[in-house]
């Protein structure tokens, strides 16, 4: 016999049954999404591409042609630091070009099997890989910033310009690397420092403040997200878009931030780098086969960045009022032949309530269950002591050890 169950002879009126496993649409969505994701990854294999072919073109531009660049940083005004030039400058861009192509490896290396689960529906719809949130956060923001650029359309005076493509790759590498560390590590990383010395407290590796990942979000490090967000809006705004970039680069800055803390500064370049060099492999071959695959590309991914925009503004609702919308429903139990369905208990009932007429009735002529030597105490239907902590009913049925609820399917 075993223990805590009623006897094998007595069993059988009883039929035990697992919880019913039905398709969440959830994780139905979620496949979806990451096999639309793929698409994506194909363009920024193209974007990788085009960056390491564009080194053909910059390189002997930097060497015989660029007087020097100037680093700076946003606060919220462009401060300029120094000015770089010759093999000094051809060396900070073979940085951007590696610190670019390493991250997104990094990224895709490190998060391939939980990405994998995510293209077979194994896993969970509330936990993502870094991949998912990436490439999921990139497509909110493009939505995001497609809708303000249709709402605004903005004039070429509110839209940087640049004179060759050559310098046009240098400066969106430049973007992708060099504002990621001085904003989100200038503006996250290094505040993180007093902010856990001020509680006594530190990251596990304390180089996280440099590259992050892997910490924990609370209200310092919101704080700071919305801070830094500003000061990269309005930067854009001071190194020369119109005022209409402020709120979708303040957006952006959000999402940079998230992944900074979250998956560390390899998610957020490579974030950025897939969002600035979406129309480079076309803009470098020249191709128009190319242009038209990757303006349908972005449709589609405009289309889902909707989804994922309406998504992550609810997670966001959620992290800020404590609740949960949308959340997953609690597994319900079928019910077994031989025992009553559940019906309304209200505190103004008789305690243990009655069944109502026309409720169930033991059938004619079936065995009657006679509880034996348990181990473990087992209730009766129409308990003498059960209360369901979740909606207060009495009456619990024994599941594989614990008591649960007739009317909503609660285990305790």
């Amino acid at each position: 016999m075993q223990l805590g169950m009623p006897p094998a002879g007595n069993r059988q009126i009883f039929n035990y049954m697992g919880p019913v496993k039905k398709t969440d649409f959830r994780l139905v969505v979620k496949t979806i999404s990451a096999f639309i994701m793929l698409t994506f990854l194909a363009q920024l294999a193209l974007s990788l591409g085009t960056l390491l072919y564009g080194a053909n073109l910059v390189v002997p531009d930097i060497l015989d042609t660029w007087s020097g660049f100037t680093l700076f940083i946003v606060v919220p005004v462009m401060v300029d630091l120094f000015t770089i030039s010759g093999y000094v400058l051809l060396s900070y861009y073979m940085f951007l070009v590696f610190a670019i192509f390493v991250s997104c490896v990094w990224i895709f290396l490190t998060s391939f099997q939980r990405f994998k689960n995510e293209l077979t529906m194994k896993a969970k719809s509330r936990e993502h890989s870094a991949l998912f949130d990436t490439v999921g956060l990139l497509f909110a923001t493009v939505f995001f910033s497609a809708i303000i650029g249709l709402i605004v359309n903005p004039s070429p005076e509110d839209l940087p310009s640049t004179d060759s493509v050559s310098e046009m790759l240098f400066v969106l590498a430049n973007a992708s690397v060099w504002e990621e560390i001085a904003v989100r590590v200038l503006f996250i990383g290094l505040p993180l420092v007093l902010v856990d010395l001020a509680r006594r407290e530190r990251q596990k590796y304390w180089y996280s403040y440099a590259i992050g990942g892997g910490m924990s979000i609370g209200t310092p490090e919101t704080i700071l997200i919305v801070v830094s967000s500003l000061i990269f809006g309005v930067g854009h705004f001071t190194g020369g878009w119109g005022a209409w970039k402020i709120l979708p680069a303040t957006v952006g800055g959000i999402a940079f931030g998230y992944l900074f803390l979250k998956f560390g500064i390899a998610a957020s370049i490579m974030m950025h780098f897939g969002t600035d060099y979406l129309s480079m492999p076309s803009e470098v071959t020249g191709s128009t086969a190319l242009l038209i695959l990757t303006g349908i590309g972005i449709l589609v991914w405009l289309g889902v960045g909707a989804g994922f925009f309406v998504y992550y503004t609810t997670r966001i609702l959620e992290f800020l009022t404590g609740r949960t919308f949308f959340g997953p429903k609690p597994e319900i139990y079928p019910q077994p032949w031989g025992f009553p369905p559940a019906y309304p208990y209200t505190q103004t009932q008789q305690y243990p309530p009655q069944a109502p007429s026309g409720a169930w009735q033991q059938p004619p002529g079936a065995p009657q269950y006679q509880p034996g030597p348990y181990s473990h105490p087992v209730q009766s239907w129409f308990t003498d002591g059960y209360v369901c902590p979740a909606c207060g009913f009495a009456q619990a049925r024994w599941v594989n050890g614990r008591f649960q609820c007739m009317r909503c399917g609660r285990l305790s």
